[in-house]
């Protein structure tokens, strides 16, 4: 665990949303929020198996696979540069 700076922490409680902080070092950035916002979020999302949307997600673009304009995605290997 890591502690904040002083000014840091004003920033944090200040905040309404996740603040956004980047590793100078590594250009990597991240997300702090409060510890229970992210017990609440790996709670509920923890139910969720992925493989129940499939269906849906079927239905929802089925329409637009008979699309001519689709046969571009079929041969995106062909056609990328």
């Amino acid at each position: 665990m890591i502690e904040l700076t002083e000014q840091q922490r004003q920033e944090v409680g200040e905040a309404t949303l996740p603040v956004r902080v980047v590793d100078p070092a590594t250009k990597r950035e991240f997300f702090l929020i409060r510890a229970e916002v992210f017990c609440r979020l790996q709670m509920a999302l923890s139910d969720i198996d992925p493989r129940a949307a499939y269906p849906a997600t079927d239905r929802v673009f089925a329409p637009g696979w008979d699309d001519p304009k689709m046969a571009d995605y079929d041969n995106y290997e062909q056609h990328k540069r």
